[in-house]
């Protein structure tokens, strides 16, 4: 069965031909997605599916906990698979997006935890500066 599918079949939700190319745009994808790289992607794929239609698509895998949203302070949101606490390093440049996902933050949580009473259920962390390629 396709992961997409199933994914699909976990989370209860109907297995429509729109849901199901957006979430293999994700499967397929390790960095975070804005909408309009998504309406994009739908284009060039020839999936007549329209905007809103996209919107509560990913409303309701962000609601189901398939999709994570996120802000990197550029006035919209991308979206990735969620999983893991991992982090990202944003190239003011060229924007350019990469993971992080050995970051030592388990030790804090512990810390956090045992001096505070409080337990993380997630984190995020964004580092922004200039990758490798535009420092030079």
């Amino acid at each position: 069965m396709d992961k997409s599918v199933r994914v699909l079949q976990e989370k209860n939700l109907k297995n429509t031909h729109a849901r199901q190319v957006v979430l293999d745009l994700f499967l397929q994808n390790s960095t975070p997605i804005a909408a309009d790289q998504i309406f994009s992607y739908l284009i060039e794929k020839k999936c007549d599916i329209d905007r809103a239609t996209i919107y509560r698509i990913l409303d309701t895998f962000v609601e189901k906990g398939i999709l994570h949203r996120m802000e990197f302070q550029e006035g919209k949101f991308r979206y990735e698979i969620s999983g893991s606490d991992h982090h990202h390093l944003i190239c003011e440049k060229c924007s350019s997006i990469s993971d992080i996902s050995d970051c030592g933050i388990s030790e804090w949580e512990k810390e956090i935890r045992s001096k505070k009473g409080f337990l993380v259920k997630r984190h995020s962390l964004e580092f922004f500066g200039q990758c490798s390629s535009c420092q030079s």
